[in-house]
């Protein structure tokens, strides 16, 4: 099977590829033979060769997160789920307009969709409106105010995303230049960028946000050395970084940062990239520590050991290493999908 990527962090494609070939996943590696992953371990989760796959985490997902007992959710054409059988789900066919992803501990969803924050149910359907309401928004660069009553508000953005949820169930979420917590059916500012900050329209997208129990972190200018972290007044400082990183090379706050998380705490985790080799990071009090890390691919075919069900070195990952990343902190493990063919889950704690 040949295998073509297009570009550095391009999305990956194969040659005859068939949805038969895609759920491998009982096989290959896998079925009954799985094992769990120990920390230092990387789980290749699945295989996005095929149909299904690719349609729910290729190149870079419009939502990916994990829910209870490891469950995985990717969209990207399509909403998918991965279980504890290792097999893909469809939930739902085109999601016309769903934007981000943030699994609630009872097991449903919440997804930007049509100027609103909406629940999906298990199923993927919609079965409330939390936030949002129809009609003209906020301007672009106009204040926001301190708190609104969530579904009467008109946001800004006509794709308001949710990126994260907090341990006393407060959904964040960005609005172009806002970000917001929602609970109890009221919207509070956390924050909006300084149109000074900016040379033209702020929309800041789910990658360069990650939230934390009391801060909220921001990769406006996506280099590790310019992420800030918010704090719960409102104000914002750069994050402590040591000057190096044992198994870094170079000077990391140069890194470039393709995707954050929160850590479940107020730390954070950080797909970041160099010349040559490209990491996931924890940080977290002014500390960092290398996670995963793997080596540009300049090959056109994937190493033999990332099949499905196989357990690999997340400090020598012979696999592309994916693009998005997801946390949880009920099952402690990283999720990673988009831009490679593979899907990654790593214990961390």
């Amino acid at each position: 099977m040949e295998w073509v990527k297009s570009g550095r962090r391009g999305r990956w494609l194969t040659a005859g590829a068939a949805s038969a070939v895609l759920l491998g996943l009982a096989g290959c590696g896998g079925g009954d033979d799985w094992k769990e992953p120990k920390q230092g371990q990387a789980l290749v989760l699945l295989s996005t060769d095929g149909d299904a796959a690719y349609n729910g985490f290729g190149d870079t997902p419009l939502g990916l997160a994990v829910g209870r007992d490891n469950q995985v959710y990717g969209m990207f054409v399509d909403l998918v789920t991965v279980g504890k059988d290792h097999k893909l789900k469809t939930l739902r066919h085109h999601i016309n307009g769903l934007y981000g992803l943030v699994a609630l501990p009872d097991g449903s969803l919440v997804a930007g969709s049509g100027g609103q924050i909406v629940r999906l149910n298990a199923n993927g359907q919609q079965s409330a409106v939390l936030a949002g309401a129809e009609g003209t928004g906020r301007k672009e660069g106009q204040p926001a105010p301190s708190s609104v009553p969530a579904k009467g508000y008109h946001f800004a953005d006509k794709q308001p995303i949710p990126f994260a949820v907090r341990a006393d169930d407060s959904v964040l979420i960005t609005d172009e230049d806002v970000i917001w917590s929602l609970k109890g059916g009221t919207l509070t500012r956390l924050y909006q960028i300084p149109a000074a900050s900016s040379q033209g329209r702020i929309r800041v997208a789910p990658s360069q946000l990650a939230g934390g129990t009391h801060t909220v972190y921001l990769a406006l200018q996506q280099t590790l050395g310019s992420i800030r972290a918010i704090g719960p007044d409102g104000t914002s400082r750069p994050i402590a970084l040591p000057r190096s990183i044992a198994g870094v090379t170079g000077d990391p706050s140069a890194l470039h940062v393709a995707w954050i998380t929160g850590d479940g705490a107020d730390g954070l985790y950080v797909n970041a990239f160099g010349k040559s080799k490209s990491y996931v990071l924890h940080l977290a009090g002014g500390k960092a520590e290398v996670i995963v890390e793997g080596a540009d691919d300049k090959s056109d075919k994937p190493d033999p050991a990332c099949k499905p069900g196989h357990l690999v070195e997340a400090k020598k990952l012979p696999c592309p290493m994916p693009y998005a990343l997801a946390y949880s902190a009920s099952s402690g493990s990283l999720v990673m999908a988009g831009s490679a063919p593979y899907v990654l889950r790593i214990p961390v704690k």
